[in-house]
């Protein structure tokens, strides 16, 4: 089966579902003719602007119907958008700038003077593409470092749309939702694309906000939303009179909930809660299986393409290189076809992270005797201390296991000697009180003298990147020791 470009997907699901609901917001829809048009008129100003084959645009925008009209119509003209985070200040602008040498920078306000819908559907005449060419460009959040701009092919997204409804057993007519911000590779390759795939509604909200979340969950009719781990812990969080029955039934999230909690809030809220591990490098990733759902920090196995056009393949690696034995800790590394073929403007980066044609995923992690995959934290987040590798999400497991604790990040702090302490970050719930030496005295009951945090931060709030992560570089600035 040959893969898909992104303009042959919006083809055919312009032929296929044309009638039907394409985009829908609080105040507008459209359907998959008008969609088509739209993002062919769009492509059309674009080149008309310069814009030529290959040349990059940049795009700063919330959620929108014309901010979806923007990034396809980018993709037909033949250019690679890169969407990237609207809130970001003007010197992370000129980061993205820099590092992209964009033909074409837009804004929110500059959506809105493209094309009107009255230009109808018209070729723009782009340049032969292959499937396997980038098609956009997806930058990292940039919890540890800065932002990298991934290359993603067009058939990474293709493949990755006619496959994650599969994945997620969803049946019949559904209505999608994409809370999670487009410039996020999940809302790009899960959300829009399954929506070009399969004829699907998609929903689009600006953002997450979880005080309004149900409200606008039974306002926008929506029956399957895709979220990252904090936004349910928000939702958790929420006073029980703040839900109410919607036709949400599937929510998928990665990280997912621990089993207790999942099973907690699945009964709760109604819903099923579906867990997987992805990639801005490789959408394809991880997901859950019969057997891991009952498993903490399990992420189940390697997910494969409906299409059957390739496999996607799991190594665990040691730092010697060697594949690691069953239950040993080593790097989860990828290696299919229409992952990504590098970062943009950073060949050495790249060449490390794509040796011997594996992806290096930088996730520390093992496989059981089952089969199913488990996820241990970050290698750059691995705490060395006492001789000893200490991965941040397990003291995080524990903290947040106590009574009176939101949430809880846990960094690694120099120290001296490739050294380092154990700083924890730790948010209390509302109204609770807690203190550093109870939190302490909590932790020693549960792990190794060496794992047990040196320091213990109460905070109101963690910093948080666009996509709902903990924004471990800035607590690491905030806690470094002088000098």
């Amino acid at each position: 089966m040959p893969f898909l470009t992104v303009p042959q997907l919006l083809d055919s699901a312009v032929a296929r579902f044309a009638d039907a609901p394409a985009l829908v917001t609080a105040d507008r829809s459209e359907t998959f003719g008008e969609l088509g048009a739209n993002v062919s008129a769009v492509a059309r100003t674009l080149q008309e602007r310069g814009v030529k084959s290959r040349d990059r645009v940049l795009i700063a925008a919330p959620n929108s119907i014309a901010l979806v009209h923007t990034w396809l119509g980018s993709i037909v003209a033949g250019a690679i958008p890169a969407a990237v985070n609207p809130d970001s200040k003007q010197a992370e602008l000129d980061y993205f700038s820099k590092d992209l040498d964009p033909r074409l920078t837009l804004l929110e306000q500059d959506l809105d003077s493209l094309p009107p819908p009255s230009w109808g559907r018209v070729g723009v005449g782009a340049a032969a593409v292959d499937p396997l060419d980038t098609a956009a460009i997806v930058y990292t959040s940039g919890t540890t470092s800065r932002p990298k701009g991934v290359m993603v092919r067009h058939a990474a997204y293709t493949e990755a749309g006619s496959s994650f409804p599969q994945w997620l057993g969803l049946r019949g007519r559904q209505r999608l939702w994409a809370c999670l911000p487009m410039f996020h590779i999940n809302a790009q390759a899960y959300s829009l694309m399954s929506s070009l795939s399969y004829g699907f509604p998609l929903a689009l909200s600006s953002k997450f906000h979880a005080s309004t979340f149900w409200q606008e969950a039974r306002d926008l009719e929506v029956t399957s939303v895709n979220m990252v781990g904090a936004m349910l812990q928000f939702l958790a969080h929420r006073p029980a009179t703040s839900f109410q029955p919607v036709s949400l039934k599937t929510i998928y999230a990665a990280p997912g909930p621990q089993p207790e909690e999942r099973a907690q809030l699945e009964a709760r809220f109604g819903v099923r809660i579906i867990t997987g591990f992805g990639m801005s490098e490789n959408p394809f990733g991880c997901i859950e299986t019969e057997s891991s759902r009952g498993k903490p920090n399990s992420i189940g196995r390697p997910r494969q393409p409906v299409s059957k056009a390739f496999t996607n393949r799991l190594r665990i690696l040691r730092s010697d290189g060697a594949q690691a034995a069953v239950g040993e800790t080593g790097e989860l590394c990828f290696q299919n076809p229409v992952m990504t073929p590098g970062y943009w403007n950073a060949p050495e980066i790249t060449e490390k992270a794509l040796s011997e044609g594996w992806l290096h995923s930088g996730d520390a992690g093992y496989v059981d005797p089952e089969g199913d995959v488990f996820l241990t934290g970050r290698y750059k987040e691995m705490i060395r201390r006492r001789g000893e590798n200490i991965a941040p999400a397990e003291i995080e497991d524990v903290l947040a296991g106590h009574p009176a604790v939101y949430a809880a990040a846990v960094i690694g702090i120099a120290a001296g000697l490739e050294e380092e302490e154990v700083v924890a970050v730790v948010v209390p719930k509302e109204g609770a009180t807690v203190d550093e030496a109870g939190l302490k005295a909590f932790a020693a009951e549960r792990l190794a003298a060496f794992k047990v945090p040196t320091r213990i931060e109460l905070r109101a709030e963690l910093p948080m990147t666009a996509t709902h992560r903990v924004a471990k570089d800035v607590l690491r600035k905030e806690y470094a020791r002088p000098g």
